[in-house]
């Protein structure tokens, strides 16, 4: 009995070993795409996480000016994330606004390795129509 309570002990400490810290979310990060870079921030005096448009691959448009979203604002450094809180190993209650669709969707966030994460946005509160994308962590 002694043996298999160490075990389970010893399983546990490993599994709590790899769960993220809310912080570790603070960066920046690449959507599965590949055509933008997400800085993600704590709200200064919260407890909320934000993310922030920082880089585009293609910044402007085919004028020159600077690429906008369907409600005409500009792209470049939109607030895309916003209003999640860390509970139990994930970041929830958020919402991902899309600037191609200028759609926003509740969202959840996931960090499954330290290096990558898994976004769920999705129409219902419950994530159950919607799709997941794997973000990547930015070296800088």
């Amino acid at each position: 009995m002694k043996t298999l309570l160490a075990a389970v002990v010893i399983c546990m400490a490993g599994l709590l070993a790899d769960a993220p810290n809310a912080n570790e979310l603070i960066g920046v990060w690449q959507p599965g795409e590949g055509t933008s870079h997400i800085r993600i921030f704590k709200q200064k005096d919260t407890d909320f996480y934000f993310g922030k448009i920082v880089w585009l691959k293609e910044p402007n448009d085919e004028n020159g000016k600077p690429r906008l979203d369907k409600k005409g604002k500009a792209i470049m450094d939109m607030v895309n994330l916003r209003d999640f809180e860390f509970k139990k190993d994930t970041w929830t209650n958020g919402t991902i606004y899309d600037p191609k669709t200028g759609n926003t969707y509740y969202c959840t966030i996931e960090m499954p390795s330290h290096g990558m994460l898994h976004l769920r946005g999705s129409v219902d509160r419950w994530g159950l129509i919607g799709r997941t994308d794997i973000w990547t962590r930015v070296k800088q």
